[in-house]
């Protein structure tokens, strides 16, 4: 693994670690304040689809270039 792929695997984590942190105290009535429930439904859930279209843009990309 060199250090492009560390850094990758490493960004990944944080987010999927704080994604998994927010859900649950959210899942547990943590966030109880209206803005923070709008900016959970349409904010997070927004941030949520751009890293996953972010991913898979970068894994067609390097299944096109063959690496």
């Amino acid at each position: 693994m060199n250090n492009k792929d560390f850094l990758i695997c490493l960004l990944l984590s944080v987010f999927v670690f704080f994604a998994i942190k927010f859900f649950w105290k959210w899942a547990n009535g943590g966030f109880n304040n209206i803005a923070v429930w709008e900016w959970m439904n349409r904010g997070f859930s927004f941030g949520l689809g751009m890293c996953a279209v972010f991913l898979v843009a970068l894994l067609v990309f390097k299944l096109v270039a063959g690496n």
